[in-house]
């Protein structure tokens, strides 16, 4: 059952060859629900002069997939995959006038960690990691901290394998912190609430920050986000049809953010349950899909 529910996933993940990882519908908003104590500033990204930074993610998935068919046939399968970590070269191409830059990225290796016991998964997972090296993502990022035009490009790369990319080029999306346009101290809290398409599926997401130290140059803050998203066509052809029934999705993080770099020290722990509804001609089949995801950040030495 895991290669049907894996072959799913990664066809709701992936197409094309350079695809936007994630695309923006409507603009986030902000709402400041304490501005914390005095001394209280405007906090923002300064991104210019700075010189080509490395960084090591690492991302770990597990997936719990259950399904009955036409005939009311039930499966189940738990895959859990090893740890993937990802070593990318980073550099702010240029600024704006309004300080907004733009940011290359390039993959420079990525290793498998030997914490999975399944050979299967292992040899599937060992032909997608070694596409990945040398894959490329571009983003701009606000003085704000908000990412938009994100892209990630691997032209040869499988369907599989862009899903993975599409995943990487999201984590560092969700690992920027946006701050609110008005001055805040420590202890401060603020919401974001934002729309969203993430591979393929159109998500409601409310991000819940607060500032527990601030410095002159580092803000650490701990995140709480929730997200869903109604039932939506995902593919139509001819004879096959794939819709989201409903999908909901929580996450926790801890980051220390540097006002003057791109990479953030951070760690998340997320889960995401989606139900899926298949129809190939007089076949249907639902399945059921829970996730759960480990990341971590950090920057490391050129």
């Amino acid at each position: 059952m895991h290669r049907a529910t894996l072959a799913l996933v990664a066809s709701v993940a992936a197409c094309g060859g350079s695809q936007r990882a994630s695309s923006v519908l409507v603009e986030p908003t902000i709402r400041v629900l304490d501005a914390g104590v005095e001394p209280r500033q405007l906090l923002h990204y300064d991104l210019t002069g700075l010189v080509p930074e490395r960084m090591e993610l690492s991302f770990k998935l597990r997936i719990n997939g259950e399904y009955t068919n036409t005939v009311l046939e039930t499966g189940h399968q738990t895959a859990d995959f090893p740890t993937i970590k990802n070593t990318a070269r980073l550099e702010v191409r240029s600024v704006g006038a309004d300080g907004t830059a733009t940011v290359s990225s390039i993959v420079e290796d990525v290793a498998i960690l030997d914490d999975v016991v399944d050979p299967a998964i292992r040899r599937m997972i060992d032909v997608e990691v070694n596409a990945m090296k040398g894959s490329q993502y571009s983003w701009r990022m606000t003085p704000s901290g908000r990412i938009f035009d994100v892209t990630a490009s691997a032209p040869n790369a499988s369907a599989a394998v862009r899903a993975r990319l599409s995943n990487v080029a999201d984590t560092i999306r969700g690992n920027s912190v946006i701050f609110p346009d008005q001055a805040i101290g420590a202890g401060a809290s603020w919401q974001v609430t934002s729309r969203y398409v993430l591979s393929g599926v159109t998500w409601e997401q409310t991000a819940t920050y607060r500032l527990r130290d601030l410095t002159d140059s580092v803000a650490t803050v701990s995140a709480q986000i929730s997200m869903h998203a109604d039932s939506q066509a995902l593919s139509v052809e001819p004879n096959a049809t794939t819709r989201l029934t409903s999908a909901t999705g929580n996450a926790s993080a801890e980051l220390v953010v540097p006002f003057h770099s791109l990479v953030a020290t951070a760690t998340s722990r997320g889960a995401s349950e989606m139900s899926l509804l298949v129809v190939r001609g007089h076949q249907r089949l639902a399945s059921s899909i829970q996730t759960e995801a480990f990341t971590s950040m950090r920057p490391i030495p050129r």
